[in-house]
């Protein structure tokens, strides 16, 4: 009889051991290359409070959303716009049972030069730009990543045209600011998220005026309770507070 509290107790140990270990999963998340730094942060937080695990894939979004096309297991898409999540929702939400609440944006982008030469406090893009020191820039791919596409309507709103024959396309965002740490190039277009640790003075912010809003949507791509465990995480004021910290604006 003195043992059976003990029994009790060690019979309810198991039990709510062996709860957390079936309700335990994995998650893979494919995110936007211009966002797997901040992932990275909210991963450490998130699995800090849950029993879940996460794995991160990075690449620009259009490759993501082929490699998901291609039935690659992920769980759960951060793309750097919105396009591409919502063809991609429309595609497979019949077939996977995902409502609309399977749709959020997350984040807003935010687009800025940096550049390898050194920078006068007055020195605008448009000075960079028409500067004869700047011989080669680089941008992502505009067809596949939206930084790229920004950096593009970038050029356009300047005026600066002639740009186009002298930019060193990377597959993505990341790529692009490679070209520029690795000086293969003078500069280019990234994200600010990309940057906040680079000396300050060597970055320019590109008016918010001369690009398309960079909105970025996450697509839950099933129904496990891992997926909708994050989708909710990534709502709350931990997760804005550090999306905020890394260089985003955040959805109204």
């Amino acid at each position: 009889m003195k043992n059976k509290p003990f029994s009790v107790l060690l019979a309810s140990l198991v039990f709510i051991l062996t709860s957390t270990l079936t309700h335990a999963e994995n998650l893979n998340i494919a995110v936007a290359a211009n966002f797997k730094q901040t992932l990275e942060t909210l991963k450490q937080d998130f699995e800090k409070n849950s029993p879940h695990a996460i794995k991160i894939i990075s690449a620009s979004t259009g490759q993501l959303v082929q490699q998901i096309s291609q039935h690659a297991p992920f769980d759960i898409l951060l793309a750097a716009n919105t396009a591409h999540p919502q063809l991609l929702w429309q595609h497979i939400h019949e077939s996977r049972s995902l409502g609309l609440d399977a749709l959020r944006i997350y984040a807003k982008g935010r687009l800025v030069f940096y550049s390898n030469l050194t920078l006068t406090q007055t020195q605008t893009i448009n000075d960079i730009l028409n500067d004869p020191r700047y011989t080669r820039l680089s941008v992502a791919n505009s067809i596949l990543a939206p930084y790229g596409l920004a950096a593009m309507q970038t050029l356009d709103c300047l005026k600066q045209q002639h740009w186009q024959s002298k930019l060193v396309i990377g597959q993505n965002v990341a790529q692009a600011l490679q070209f520029i740490d690795s000086q293969s190039v003078d500069g280019g277009f990234v994200a600010l998220s990309q940057v906040l640790n680079k000396d300050p003075s060597r970055i320019r912010h590109v008016n918010v005026e001369c690009y398309e809003d960079i909105n970025q949507m996450a697509l839950r791509l099933n129904n496990k309770t891992a997926s909708l465990a994050f989708m909710d995480y990534l709502n709350s004021q931990a997760a804005r507070h550090i999306i905020e910290r890394n260089g985003y604006y955040l959805p109204n």
